[in-house]
């Protein structure tokens, strides 16, 4: 990768993705659904992207849209391992650069496939082409195979996603991981049926209250509930228990910006994007 592009990668870091998702737990699958899907219109970003929904990033997408001092155009797509040691991404690796994996429906990941630790390219356009070896360049619904450490156990995922040939323009659509450690998926294996997806919505609420804070309202038969409230840096500011069906997030004193509000349960889990205003 060109130096003065390196450089330019690393000013950008994860910020938290402003998603909306609704998890469903089955015996071994828990399968995330992007909803809406998540659409990067492109431009210099990056977007975490938390497998397994502990509130703690697992990987980050990094786009780019620069000219260098040549005068040479490159928007580009990258996705890298974030946090906890152990993360890898399925790719190749010809002539020394990595490439991550665009794989189809039902492939299997598992540790059969090549993992590497670092980051991989998905996307590159070069004044308006694509020159190279990039698996994603203008696909839609390919799969990346994911592989993440969590309380020293190896687990297996996969994201859906569409990239344009452009190059930095891409849709997340949803994301998956087997719960048992140490065992593969499938990529698009979302489980059997248990809880419906839309479900997890239809029973949490979000209520603004005047006095600066948001209620977490859970009518339905949730159990173990708790609420995690993300900053952009990715840092947890509070965290707590859902007791008696409900949650308080207390804004006074959080600092301006964009936090997500995660809530988790026994049967699955949701994501809803709060703005905090002075």
């Amino acid at each position: 990768m060109n130096k003065e592009l390196q450089a330019k990668l690393k000013k950008y870091t994860a910020a938290a993705a402003a998603l909306a998702t609704a998890s469903g737990a089955s015996a071994q699958v828990i399968y995330t659904d992007v909803d809406p899907d998540f659409v990067h219109a492109g431009g210099n970003t990056g977007v975490g992207l938390d497998v397994d929904n502990d509130a703690t990033f697992d990987f980050a997408f990094y786009s780019i849209d620069t000219t260098l001092v040549a005068g040479t155009h490159i928007r580009t797509t990258l996705v890298a391992p974030y946090g906890t040691a152990g993360n890898s991404i399925a790719g190749e690796a010809p002539s020394g650069y990595n490439y991550a994996l665009a794989l189809n429906s039902a492939d299997m990941i598992d540790n059969t496939l090549n993992w590497i630790a670092s980051t991989n390219t998905m996307a590159y356009n070069v004044d308006s082409s694509n020159p190279y070896n990039e698996n994603w360049n203008g696909v839609t619904d390919k799969y990346l195979g994911l592989q993440f450490n969590t309380g020293g156990n190896t687990y297996f995922g996969w994201a859906r996603l569409d990239v344009d040939a452009i190059g930095d323009v891409w849709t997340l659509k949803d994301y998956a991981y087997n719960s048992t450690a140490a065992t593969g998926i499938a990529a698009g294996d979302m489980g059997p049926a248990g809880l419906d997806n839309a479900s997890v919505e239809q029973l949490v609420h979000f209520i603004n209250q005047p006095n600066n804070t948001v209620l977490v309202k859970v009518n339905g038969e949730l159990s173990n509930g708790n609420v995690t409230v993300i900053g952009t840096n990715g840092q947890t500011v509070s965290n707590g228990p859902v007791a008696d069906g409900s949650f308080v997030v207390d804004m006074n004193g959080l600092a301006s910006g964009v936090y997500m509000i995660h809530v988790s349960f026994d049967q699955g889990a949701m994501t809803k994007k709060m703005m905090v205003t002075k």
